[in-house]
């Protein structure tokens, strides 16, 4: 095992569910299920890209990439990439920074899987979404996915 292999086993307790998640890259965050707190090396379709870089580069996780901030993180190409969104879809009613998360996911499963097609869902490694949500936070903790408040009244 190279030095760069941290196999940290975590334990996660999210709202009454335990759940274990081994993270062998050391950036990985813990998330809000099992299927979410994935690590990049275990899933094939990203770690392979870290595996096909001509010269073999030493690194110990997908974040590390030389092509990730490129891709991933550069606002110019994410802005590129949302106006391609917005033309197919219409606009996503977002801030700028949820607009740039939503489109930087898109790409990193673009990156790993290619086209996947309209309803095809994918995971994304723990470290790859937290890192994401560093670059484009709103300045508040990250809060997840809430359900819209409906006045009762209509």
């Amino acid at each position: 095992m190279n030095s760069y292999a941290v196999d940290q086993l975590l334990m996660v307790v999210y709202i009454g569910q335990t759940f274990r998640y081994r993270c062998s890259c050391g950036h990985c965050k813990a998330m809000p299920s099992a299927e979410e707190s994935m690590c990049c090396r275990e899933l094939e379709a990203y770690w392979s890209l870290v595996q096909q870089l001509v010269p073999f580069s030493n690194i110990s996780c997908l974040t590390q990439h030389p092509g990730f901030d490129a891709c991933c993180l550069n606002p110019f190409s994410l802005q590129v990439a949302y106006l391609a969104f917005r033309q197919e879809y219409g606009p996503l009613q977002a801030s700028r920074p949820e607009q740039f998360r939503y489109t930087a996911y898109r790409q990193v499963v673009r990156w790993a899987y290619g086209i996947v097609g309209r309803e095809v869902r994918k995971t994304i490694p723990a470290c790859v979404v937290a890192t994401i949500r560093k670059q484009y936070s709103e300045g508040q903790a990250y809060r997840g996915f809430q359900w819209p408040h409906l006045e009762e009244n209509h």
